[in-house]
């Protein structure tokens, strides 16, 4: 009651007396002066007007000259209500991002949001050459520092790993992957590309569960086209990988769900083995079946039961 628009309808209001009676600008603005002591441009007072006539406060006559403005019970009360609902909606959105937001930090664990922390606050700089990565926390730290955040518009990202990984118990997706996918807002291109686990299995409820605690962004940054993922078409032995276009990749040394020692390494410092990890992810890529239709149908289907 205290904005703007509400002191000079206030005005208004003063200098009619009473609904369904019309007043000149010139009555509202000594209304408008004399209720709070002060001087308005016309400007300021007719974009008020013409947002009270939009909003239906009040009611415009422009075929008198000069034009007049008016108010009926009528009016205020439709315009009060649809204040009403566009207020109730708004906090409606506003809780359901809410909840959203709650239930991806009930997921996340402790030690993600501390790495997260750390992170943004020490703001650690790109490591410049190929080292050996020991520790699960340094591994996802440097995922998330050398390819999430290190990635800017237009770079590629591509994410080679195996379904076993989520089938031995893998943790549903952490702040690691939430970073990766991220990016896409961004305009990161990421591919994701997964081998399965047997002969013929294509166990799509593992990537569901791992994408349950984020899946409002999962939903959010496919909108956006960055983000595609595809299943090879048969199990297959190969690298483990996350790569940054053709600079730099990291080389995953173990297949345990939770890896404690990878190779960061740039293309410089051995270009034959980056060249041959790509060459074999684009191969498969190119032959790989795209999932993502069938997991946001599955994820939908998750949402209606729940």
């Amino acid at each position: 009651m205290n904005s703007s628009h509400m002191q000079v309808f206030q005005a208004i209001l003063t200098a009619a007396g009473g609904p369904d009676k019309p007043v000149s600008y010139g009555e509202i603005a000594k209304n408008l002066e004399s209720l709070f002591d002060k001087k308005y441009t016309k400007a300021y007072i007719y974009r008020r007007l013409n947002d009270l006539v939009e909003d239906g406060f009040i009611i415009v006559d422009t075929i008198l000259t000069p034009r007049t403005y008016s108010f009926s019970e009528t009016s205020v009360k439709n315009a009060l209500e649809t204040k009403r609902k566009e207020e109730h909606s708004s906090r409606l959105t506003k809780q359901e991002e809410l909840t959203t937001k709650l239930n991806r930090l009930k997921a996340a664990k402790s030690q993600d949001l501390v790495l997260m922390l750390h992170n943004q606050l020490v703001g650690i700089s790109s490591i410049e050459g190929s080292v050996m990565i020991e520790g699960i926390e340094n591994v996802r730290s440097t995922i998330i520092r050398e390819f999430a955040d290190g990635a800017k518009e237009g770079d590629l990202v591509r994410v080679l790993g195996h379904s076993s990984t989520l089938a031995e118990g893998l943790e549903p997706g952490g702040v690691t992957e939430l970073k990766l996918m991220q990016s896409g807002f961004r305009g990161v291109k990421v591919k994701g590309l997964m081998t399965p686990t047997g002969q013929d299995t294509l166990d799509l409820n593992l990537m569901i569960r791992h994408v349950g605690p984020m899946v409002e962004v999962f939903k959010e940054v496919i909108k956006t086209g960055n983000i595609e993922l595809r299943f090879t078409r048969e199990p297959i032995d190969t690298y483990r990988i996350v790569s940054l276009n053709e600079d730099k990749m990291l080389l995953y040394l173990t297949h345990a769900k939770e890896s404690d020692m990878a190779a960061l390494i740039h293309r410089k410092d051995n270009p034959g083995l980056v060249d041959d990890a790509l060459r074999t992810f684009d191969e498969l890529w190119e032959t790989g079946i795209d999932v993502l239709e069938i997991v946001k149908q599955m994820l939908l289907v998750k949402e209606q039961e729940s």
